[in-house]
Parts: C-alpha cells; sequence; structure tokens
C-alpha cells in the first residue's frame, strides 16, 4: 500500500501561538504555497483513489483544491486531526508554566499536555485509522506535522529521540510504502520528495 501525506500551508498566526487544534484559517499567501506544492505534486506519479483530511479549515482548503486536481472529494477524519496541545492552546510557548516546559523538553513524545494529548496519543489513533486502509493501491491525507510524525515515528520506526514535528515545512509532500507486519498492522519506510516552506524555529523560552 502506498500513501501519500501533505501538510497544510502556512495557518494565519499572527501571534505566534501555540495551535494544534485551534482552527486557524490559511495566511494570505495560500494560493502562491499551494500552487508551488500542487505543481511539483502533479510530476509526482501519484493516483491515489481517496482523499482523507484533517476537518480543520487549514487542511480542508488544502484537500479542496487538491482533490478538484485529482478529481477527488476530500473525506474528513478525526483521526487525522492535529495534537491536542490542552491548556497550552492559543499561547505562546514562553508563556506556558515553566515546569511543565522542562517537563515536555525531557519527554518530548511522551509529555502529556495538560488537558490534552501526548504524542503518542497521536501515534495510537492515526496508525488505528492507517491500519483500517486496504493492502492494494494509493491513499492520500492532507494533514498535520503531528499526524505525519506519527506515521514515520509509530509505523515507519524513527525513535522518539528524533523530534521531527518541530522540523517539518508547510506544504511537505512524503510518500510512504507500507506491507502489514505478522500482527496485521502496516509497517514500512518513507521518502520526502517536496520541502515546501520552512518553520521557524521554536521559541520555547529560558527555563
Amino acid at each position: 500500500m502506498k500513501l501519500w501525506t501533505i501538510r497544510h500551508t502556512r495557518p494565519y498566526n499572527p501571534k505566534d501561538v501555540c495551535y494544534g487544534r485551534l482552527d486557524f484559517d490559511v495566511s494570505p499567501s495560500f494560493e502562491q504555497e499551494s500552487d508551488d506544492m500542487l505543481k511539483v505534486f502533479m510530476t509526482l506519479g501519484a493516483k491515489p483513489s481517496r482523499l482523507y483530511c484533517s476537518p480543520l479549515l487549514r487542511c480542508k482548503k488544502l484537500a479542496d483544491k487538491v482533490g478538484a486536481a485529482l478529481c477527488l472529494p476530500p473525506e474528513p477524519r478525526d483521526a487525522l486531526l492535529e495534537m491536542n496541545f490542552g491548556r497550552w492552546e492559543g499561547k505562546k510557548l514562553t508563556e506556558a508554566p515553566r515546569d511543565e516546559m522542562a517537563a515536555w523538553i525531557k519527554d518530548l513524545r511522551g509529555f502529556k499536555f495538560p488537558e490534552g494529548e501526548s504524542f503518542h496519543e497521536v501515534d495510537k489513533r492515526v496508525t488505528e485509522f492507517l491500519d483500517t486502509l486496504p493492502d492494494e493501491g494509493e491513499f492520500l491525507w492532507v494533514t498535520h506535522a503531528g499526524v505525519i510524525a506519527a506515521l514515520q515515528h509509530a509505523a515507519c520506526g524513527l525513535p522518539d529521540e528524533d523530534f521531527v514535528e518541530g522540523r517539518f515545512s508547510y506544504t511537505m509532500v512524503t510518500c510512504f510504502s507500507f506491507t502489514r507486519d505478522a500482527a496485521g498492522h502496516y509497517k514500512g519506510t518513507f521518502e520526502k520528495l517536496y520541502d515546501g516552506i520552512q518553520m521557524p524555529p521554536l521559541n520555547m523560552g529560558k527555563l
């Protein structure tokens, strides 16, 4: 089974706050960002039979545009939602409680955000949905950094120590190849095919 993923374009986040489930709209440069990505994506030979997306606006708008190019209707799925950062949502990282920030830095993927999720919980919901896909064919997800990272960690063996979530670019295109293991779970490999727009480094502030 082949799975393509596209991360959303830059969200409109002028206050530079932490966002996961916050339903930000796309930035004013959406058309240019999505056009640049689509121009490359349409040359990669992708032939997905179904297009799934996160229900959040920044993914749904891109999925609508990609779906129009591929003649595929986007199918929103809650499993493809971004990480829930709980009480950190809408705050600058520098405003997060310093004890919580220290605990997160100590365990970047295992830390459970207060009233939110841990990245390990994202891994679980993403791989459970992944395992529902048929063994044959190609599929496309328009989704978030946390979801794409879950595929890389939980289904492709990337170690937790390599925290890729904070390094992913907007409109990044990745291709995954999966086969089922003896337990019936998809395991595989991935290749980044389009790097998109680099994110600025995370500003976590001083502890």
